[in-house]
């Protein structure tokens, strides 16, 4: 359980400090107080990137020189952010290897900016199978960062003006080796993911979702898809097919999500999606991660809040984030430590 949040100079705060000891944590504010960036600061002090943010820099306030956010739960984790390097010390201790960092604060978030996981370009959606990932499959992160290193490799021969085939031919074969890694793993999540996603969709009185992964090669025989890509990649001076190439659909009663969900239904699916990540982290790791919520209600009329409560309800700490506590079912609201932030 999150029981204090530290902010400095971070994003529009300079030096706030948020007793959150409950079970059930509500800020409460207007629009473009701060409420979500106290829900980036603990995403940011789980996997060491901001939900909605590139560049980290961009979360110093200001002209300052540094920001910082610190988490404290059972252990206090602890992000400091230069306009030329980041920190990243888990009970006052920095860590060098950012994977020895992540995933060790564990917390699941919704936010609006989800909705790119439906509508997004496939770079999104690979990015998100990377970091769901790796935050508790070290294994996948040691296979995806030597898959980039041999990529990056087999890019440079090949833009040469004569390549060398032998060389090619061996970059190839320790290429092939990482993507089965890699794929074996998402596929397993993402296999993983929709078995959960079938009692979630019940619970929610929703239409069925699942995941569907397109790779860019034939995984039974990847040799023989590289063997007969070889003379385009060396046309073109790029690698045309790998797991920088995959991608997924979210589909809904087995059609494209993207093109027929509604917004409501866009946002409850990605909210199902968390809800089983959620679940899936549970499972693997033997420890319920923190449920962050932001801005749900908005998107969605009462019956489908009553029907999200009762996973609120259960979760060992959820933090959410609203407009109005009007909005907040009263099951729920009498027992939550509301905090209003005002700009």
């Amino acid at each position: 359980m999150i029981r204090k949040i530290k902010l400095k100079n971070f994003r529009t705060f300079d030096d706030a400090t948020f007793e959150t000891n409950n079970s059930l944590v509500i800020f409460s504010g207007k629009n473009a107080v701060g409420k979500t960036s106290i829900l980036e600061s603990i995403f940011l002090c789980s996997t060491s990137k901001s939900h909605r943010e590139n560049e980290l820099s961009n979360l110093i306030k200001d002209d300052n020189l540094s920001a910082s956010c610190e988490i404290l739960s059972d252990k206090s984790y602890k992000v400091v952010i230069s306009r030329e390097e980041k920190s990243y010390l888990i009970n006052k201790t920095v860590y060098k290897r950012i994977s020895d960092f992540i995933g060790d604060l564990k917390v699941v978030m919704y936010s609006p900016y989800d909705l790119s996981l439906i509508d997004g370009a496939k770079l999104i959606k690979r990015r998100f199978l990377d970091l769901e990932i790796s935050l508790y499959d070290k294994e996948y992160l040691k296979n995806l960062s030597l898959y980039k290193k041999i990529l990056n490799e087999r890019n440079n021969l090949l833009k040469e003006e004569k390549v060398d085939k032998i060389y090619l031919d061996l970059l190839t074969k320790d290429f092939i080796k990482y993507l089965g890694v890699i794929y074996k793993k998402r596929i397993e999540f993402i296999n993983t993911i929709n078995e959960y996603l079938k009692g979630i969709c019940e619970d929610l009185k929703i239409k069925n979702i699942f995941l569907e992964y397109y790779p860019s090669y034939d995984p039974n025989d990847m040799d023989k898809s590289f063997k007969n890509k070889i003379d385009k990649d060396i046309f073109s001076k790029n690698t045309n097919i790998g797991a920088h190439r995959d991608y997924f659909i979210i589909k809904i009663n087995n059609k494209d999500a993207s093109i027929y969900s509604s917004n409501g239904e866009k946002h409850l699916i990605c909210i199902a999606i968390k809800l089983a990540i959620k679940q899936y982290i549970t499972t693997k790791c033997n420890e319920e991660p923190v449920l962050l919520l932001d801005d749900i209600y908005q998107a969605l009329d009462k019956e489908k809040i009553k029907n999200i409560t009762k996973y609120i309800k259960k979760s060992k700490q959820a933090i959410i984030t609203t407009t109005s506590i009007i909005e907040i079912p009263d099951e729920i609201l009498k027992d939550a430590l509301v905090l209003r932030i005002e700009k």
